[in-house]
């Protein structure tokens, strides 16, 4: 019997050491998955089968108290929803269940903006307490922003990417690590953008300046300084997130009576170009140009130092072309002058002298006497019906596109009815090479390329003093024999200037960038 429980008691003691030793598995196995989830991942994933799921996620809730279908946040707390918000994976276990976006403190201003995560599976705690630096503190933001895995091969974590500007002309992306706690504040370089942020790269490159015309009169290049005439402005609420293409941008409205923009650079007061923005250096514009009414002459854009000096201007000629008007317009020919059947001399049937002979009077081989013929076939008119006079007198103005050396115009292309009335036009005026003298220019149409000036020219003036969208260095002006230019009335989206020209790719691209965000 006593050995029997010597027996007994040393299996009782082994079952204890297992167990022992199984909890500390299971907790050396917790503490690695929370410090070092990495390490789960690569060693237990093959063997738990959850495929890319670690092997806590699948028990790991999404976090739902808050999240995209409500803007609600902890007490004290607002969202910022003009920057990336969503579920993604800042934990790295291998599921999307952290909902991160842009957050400010109620009694904030836009300095005290900062990143936040909340985190799954933390369902009722803090919510801002895995985030970034502020503003204030270093962070640095931009609107082009997004979420993608940063690092090296072996220690990738999520980031939050956006692209920023690194000198005068130099645009990258930029993106703060996360880590166990939060986000490193020291940025690194995402090397593998998704495609459409590899796009906006593309159209930075070599930017001037952009302005979207969305819900702001922001310069995404970072190099204009912008003053609003007659109150111009644009609807700012609820902001429009232009990568994830759900709405209808708003677009920026000129009256034609009242309002334009006077631009300047950032690094001076005195509304000038000629240090960021060298218009001799001033290769490639685009723009959406939507023409309400055709004003006298009135510009897309005219930068000069006044009337008839040093001026690179874009716009219409007069009012636009000639119509015909619809009340005095002169009938079409086919429209009918004989009397209804059987009133009067009726249209005859078209037919053959040959015919004729056969069916008709005129028959000599004919030895019985036929009925009189009393009224002609009614026939179809040989002309077809006229089209419709509001498809033939469609109003257009013809685009006009001049380069001044001080006082000497240097280059006029005009190119007839370019522009519609009521009709969104996308524009691309570009040199065709780096050429420094007289390179080609080249203009597009919606994409697709509709004349070239093979001996053009480029502004020589550096600076300049009078830079205008929306209205001309002539708009003050009066002549004997010409009305003064008047202001543009219509709308714009999408304006850009490079100092690199556009491939016809680029072209292309942006066109297309244009069209789908606008949807038409």
């Amino acid at each position: 019997m006593r050995e029997r429980f010597i027996f007994r008691l040393r299996n009782r003691e082994m079952i204890q050491q297992v167990l022992w030793i199984c909890v500390c598995l299971l907790l050396a196995v917790a503490i690695l998955e929370i410090m070092w989830p990495q390490a789960i991942n690569e060693g237990f994933s093959s063997l738990v089968g959850l495929g890319d799921s670690p092997f806590w996620a699948v028990h790991m809730p999404r976090r739902g108290d808050v999240g995209p279908n409500t803007t609600q946040e902890e007490g004290g707390y607002m969202r910022d929803t003009r920057y990336w918000s969503g579920y993604t994976d800042v934990q790295n276990l291998g599921v999307d269940h952290d909902f991160c976006r842009m957050v400010m403190p109620k009694s904030g201003t836009e300095k005290d903006l900062f990143f936040a995560c909340a985190l799954g599976g933390t369902e009722g705690l803090s919510s801002v307490k895995f985030a970034t630096s502020t503003v204030r503190k270093g962070l640095k933001i931009s609107r082009d922003d997004y979420m993608n895995k940063v690092g090296d091969l072996k220690n990738r974590t999520m980031g939050y990417c956006r692209i920023l500007k690194v000198d005068d002309y130099t645009f990258q992306p930029k993106c703060n690590p996360s880590t166990d706690l939060g986000f490193k504040d020291k940025m690194v370089l995402d090397y593998n953008p998704p495609e459409p942020i590899q796009m906006l790269l593309d159209f930075y490159e070599g930017i001037y300046f952009w302005l979207r015309f969305a819900d702001d009169l922001v310069d995404y290049a970072e190099n204009l300084t912008i003053l609003k005439g007659g109150g111009l402005a644009i609807e700012e609420m609820p902001p429009i997130r232009l990568l994830e293409n759900t709405v209808v941008p708003r677009t920026l409205e000129f009256n034609g009576l009242d309002q334009f923009l006077r631009l300047g650079e950032v690094r001076n007061g005195d509304l000038e170009f000629g240090s960021l923005i060298d218009l001799r250096y001033m290769r490639g514009f685009s723009a959406w140009v939507y023409y309400s009414e055709f004003t006298n002459n009135a510009k897309v854009f005219d930068f000069g130092d006044g009337p008839a000096r040093n001026n690179v201007f874009l716009g219409i000629i007069g009012r636009g072309n000639e119509q015909m008007s619809q009340k005095g317009r002169i009938p079409a020919c086919n429209e009918s002058t004989v009397p209804a059947s059987p009133s009067g001399a009726q249209t005859p049937m078209e037919t053959t002298p040959e015919n004729l002979m056969l069916t008709s009077n005129a028959n000599v081989n004919e030895y019985t006497c036929t009925k009189p013929e009393v009224y002609g076939r009614i026939m179809p008119p040989v002309q077809p019906k006229a089209p419709d006079p509001k498809n033939i007198y469609i109003q257009t103005a013809d685009l006009i596109y001049e380069i001044w050396d001080t006082q000497q115009r240097k280059l006029h292309v005009q190119i007839n009815g370019f522009f519609p009335v009521g009709k969104w036009v996308h524009i691309a005026i570009t040199a065709t090479s780096d050429n420094a003298t007289r390179p080609a220019i080249a203009f597009y149409k919606n994409g697709e390329l509709v004349y070239t000036e093979q001996d053009g020219w480029l502004p020589q003036a550096s600076a300049t003093t009078n830079n205008y969208i929306g209205k001309s260095n002539w708009s003050n002006t009066t002549a004997t024999t010409n009305n003064p230019d008047e202001l543009f009335k219509g709308k714009l989206f999408d304006v850009r200037a490079y100092n690199t020209f556009l491939t016809p790719k680029k072209v292309k691209n942006i066109y297309k960038w244009g069209k789908d965000l606008l949807k038409i």
